[in-house]
């Protein structure tokens, strides 16, 4: 009889236990740590900890990232800095003037840890009461950016009002693809495309790339001129957001009802289908990569987020409904009207043509004064509403309207 003796399970590591561990020690490795401050080690240890937690555990979903790699000298392009002092950043006011006779920027400069004095732009003055506790110090495509913390306790949190919406105070956003958003009342944002309009000199720059030996210098010239192109898109999308959302947030009304939607969700691939002999069968991923393309393109994530931070500096108020099928069901006379995405025109029995970005917006809106009902079914004889508590049949008349009273005292149109 052979006995064998399962040696005794090691610790789990977490980030205590890596801080104490010898590789990570200036002493045994003074070479490779040597100018580096001892919080920007301890900020990489947390990183490999949170990597290595989403990867066996998850996130609140149970949704777990891929295995962690190893991350190059060149593909670490971030640092932070959790503590700095509050003196640590010099104004001097510049004494040269520009040939027009304007003052020239302020010369600037910051005093990092173990790296000492660097000279900044300093495009943007820091208010008065405001303190430095932190910097993050990133690389990007055009040069090295480095991102302040500031605190001043005297500063109350940011926090969207509590506003009671009524129809004549709300209005409801509905984005899309072919129009950037579409408002309930019938305003229309144009959509941009920056990369879409972009695409063709990107593949000609990427197919140049590709032609280039690799580790070569002219191969890394066209990466970094393919980076700046990416960043140059995302910027103007980024300014094009901005810029719409004040558009909106300027109006007279004080609650915006958008879709809570995930752009993330939408992107994703198709599942895979297979036959019973286990061949792959089509899925339609070659259709939806071109739509994925431009969900990614359009931004809406990056939209709404920042139109919750305009309308919140406005004291106005965003609310995220969910949108099912705010688009199937007809403003007008409730009634399900089932389509694809190709088709853009809404048309309803009860003689109502709109277009179908127009309609999904206004019965945003509704979901959000909750007066938007929930279609149980349909057939030719007629269809179940659930309206404000109470359930009535209505049977189907072309072009005929019937007003019925719900409990919250609002009419519905049937």
């Amino acid at each position: 009889m052979l006995v064998t003796h399962l040696p005794e399970l090691k610790e789990q590591p977490s980030y205590y236990s890596q801080k104490r561990a010898a590789h990570w020690s200036r002493e045994s490795h003074h070479r490779l740590y040597d100018g580096v401050h001892s919080q920007v080690i301890q900020e990489a240890i947390k990183r490999v900890e949170d990597t290595f937690n989403r990867f066996l555990k998850g996130d609140f979903k149970r949704r777990r990232s891929g295995k962690p790699r190893f991350k190059s000298v060149k593909r670490y392009r971030t640092i932070s800095f959790p503590q700095l002092k509050a003196d640590c950043l010099t104004v001097i006011t510049n004494p040269h003037k520009r040939k027009n006779g304007e003052a020239r920027r302020n010369i600037a400069q910051i005093n990092l840890p173990k790296i000492g004095q660097v000279k900044v732009i300093y495009h943007r003055p820091i208010p008065e009461g405001f303190t430095i506790k932190a910097a993050l110090i990133s690389r990007k495509a055009d040069g090295w950016y480095i991102a302040l913390t500031l605190e001043d306790k005297s500063v109350p949190s940011l926090t969207s009002p509590e506003i009671e919406a009524t129809e004549d105070n709300s209005i409801g956003i509905d984005v899309g693809l072919e129009k950037f958003w579409t408002a309930s009342d019938g305003t229309v944002e144009a959509i941009q495309q920056h990369y879409r309009k972009s695409e063709d000199k990107l593949a000609k720059l990427q197919n140049r790339k590709d032609k280039k030996p690799h580790k070569s210098a002219s191969r890394r010239k066209l990466a970094k001129k393919i980076a700046k192109h990416h960043q140059k898109l995302q910027r103007k999308r980024k300014q094009f957001h901005y810029e719409s959302a004040t558009r909106l947030v300027s109006r007279d009304e004080q609650v915006f009802f958008v879709e809570d939607i995930k752009s993330a969700n939408l992107s994703q691939q198709n599942k895979p289908k297979q036959d019973e002999d286990g061949k792959y069968l089509p899925n339609g991923q070659s259709a939806k990569s071109g739509l994925n393309k431009s969900i990614n393109d359009a931004g809406w994530g990056q939209f709404l987020s920042i139109l919750a931070y305009k309308a919140a500096k406005a004291g106005k108020t965003v609310v995220k409904v969910k949108p099912y099928n705010t688009s199937q069901v007809c403003s007008c006379c409730n009634r399900l009207v089932k389509k694809d995405l190709s088709v853009r025109i809404h048309e309803c029995l009860c003689g109502l043509i709109l277009d179908r970005d127009w309609n999904a917006a206004i019965n945003i809106k509704r979901v959000g004064l909750d007066i938007f009902p929930c279609t149980a079914f349909s057939n030719p004889a007629g269809y179940l509403i659930f309206s404000s508590s109470i359930f009535v049949f209505v049977p189907l008349f072309p072009r005929l309207s019937i007003w019925i009273s719900t409990i919250s005292g609002r009419p519905d149109r049937l």
